[in-house]
């Protein structure tokens, strides 16, 4: 958006943010429901709590917690943080690759992707599973981007092989050191979700962007072990203690590496070019 004058980019940036609230509302929306055994399609929102439905006031992103008072307006029930934070963080995700990628078909494509990110981050955390559609319809979305900028001259074939190569070899690669792993450790280190969106990352961004990612993912994965280690697991009065808590809550609790894995694709998506070609400066 650099080339544009700036009322016209913060005019876009600002649709761009509305969107993104609209988005994760509906993305959170969606996510829930998957995890709940209910359909989308299926009614209108109502309060996870009560069952109300939620009238158009209680809809607007963000506004509507706030204005409430964090609470459900029919009873009374503490609303979870988790919507305004989910419809936040999508507004600025939004924001960000319209900001760096400008008016193009790649920002259609990344948008698209992110939405996925969202959603699987959401199940992850939710039920511990990274659905097989997300990875369907994330590998769809880029090979109908890829078609697209080849038959438009911006994308030739051997770019084209090169993501698919790409693509097979950090996820067959990764499959190669889990497997290992899981010797190792005597226990599954990664689950297959995690291991096909590896894959898909590779899909999108290369290898070289790909191995910067898989490095920015771990560091995200370590900070919430141990930002969560301890926090859950056995039940009160149950918990170990000393270093056997630790112990026990770093390496034995399950944690959900779909986010981690999310938040490293947008921040590739917006920085892993530059870093890559800083990083070669050096060598």
């Amino acid at each position: 958006m650099q080339n544009f004058d700036p009322i016209v980019t913060a005019y876009v940036l600002v649709v761009a943010g509305l969107l993104g609230l609209v988005m994760g509302s509906f993305i959170n929306c969606w996510a829930w429901r998957s995890t709940h055994g209910e359909s989308v399609l299926s009614g209108r929102s109502h309060c996870p709590a009560c069952g109300h439905e939620l009238g158009a006031r209680d809809l607007v992103p963000v506004l509507s917690w706030l204005l409430s008072g964090r609470k459900c307006r029919y009873c009374g029930e503490p609303v979870s943080a988790r919507y305004p934070a989910t419809e936040l963080v999508c507004a600025i995700v939004f924001m960000a690759i319209v900001y760096v990628y400008g008016l193009s078909l790649e920002t259609v494509e990344l948008l698209a992707f992110a939405g996925v990110l969202l959603f699987l981050s959401l199940t992850d955390i939710d039920d511990f599973i990274i659905p097989n559609a997300c990875i369907v319809v994330a590998l769809a979305i880029r090979a109908v981007y890829l078609a697209a900028a080849y038959f438009m001259g911006t994308l030739a074939l051997p770019e084209i092989g090169y993501y698919l190569a790409s693509g097979f070899g950090m996820g067959v690669a990764l499959v190669i050191v889990v497997l290992a792993a899981d010797k190792v450790l005597g226990r599954e280190s990664m689950g297959g979700g995690d291991l096909k969106l590896y894959a898909v990352a590779g899909f999108y961004f290369g290898w070289q962007q790909g191995l910067f990612l898989i490095i920015v993912s771990c560091i995200f994965g370590i900070v919430v072990a141990l930002l969560t280690s301890g926090r859950a697991g056995a039940p009160a009065g149950e918990q170990p203690s000393g270093d056997q808590a630790g112990e026990e809550g770093f390496m034995r609790r399950p944690i959900p590496f779909g986010p981690s894995i999310a938040a490293a694709c947008v921040i590739t998506m917006l920085v892993g070019n530059a870093f890559i070609t800083w990083y070669a400066s050096f060598l």
